[in-house]
């Protein structure tokens, strides 16, 4: 009986420190853990060149959703280390997306020469994605796991570069 109890308070510790690590990731890198998953609203949209890009298409990758306006300054700030950390991590299991919550495609282009950026831009034109993610504002990022679910989102101003983030990524690829 001893030893059963020794192996239940180990596993135990096993999954408590388990679980505390998922949440450091989160908390390290400024991003609000759900606790419990939710699935991702699907969409389809088209990006700046056409092509059609589709949520469930995406399923089996890490997803990081980021909705920005052109105005917005915090977007601005953030917009090339969120392309920089894509350039870094591209051909792993994840892929960045912009998706822009207002503005003509001519002033999305502007926007994405005048910050180089490559990951694709979504233009979201009467705003019904944004209603599916109540999006409150407009640098809101979503961690979308393999699963199709939201494990996290971020409404703060992030270096997309740092090591916290970039360890949270990590978390989120080791995960199956």
């Amino acid at each position: 009986m001893r030893r059963f109890t020794m192996i239940f308070f180990f596993l135990s510790f096993l999954l408590i420190w388990n679980v505390s690590i998922a949440t450091a990731q989160f908390l390290e890198a400024g991003v609000q853990k759900l606790e419990t998953p939710v699935a991702a609203p699907d969409f389809t949209l088209k990006d700046l060149k056409a092509r059609k890009i589709s949520l469930k298409n995406l399923r089996g990758k890490v997803v990081l959703l980021n909705f920005f306006s052109i105005w917005c300054s915090a977007c601005k700030k953030q917009a090339s280390s969120f392309d920089k950390l894509d350039e870094e991590i591209k051909g792993k299991d994840i892929v960045f997306l912009h998706l822009a919550v207002e503005g003509r495609e001519r002033e999305l282009l502007e926007y994405k020469n005048k910050f180089n950026i490559s990951v694709p831009i979504l233009v979201d034109k009467n705003g019904s994605v944004a209603k599916a993610y109540k999006v409150r504002g407009h640098h809101e990022t979503f961690f979308i796991n393999r699963e199709g679910k939201i494990v996290g989102k971020t409404f703060a101003e992030t270096d997309w570069t740092s090591p916290p983030v970039r360890n949270l990524i990590q978390y989120l690829l080791k995960q199956k």
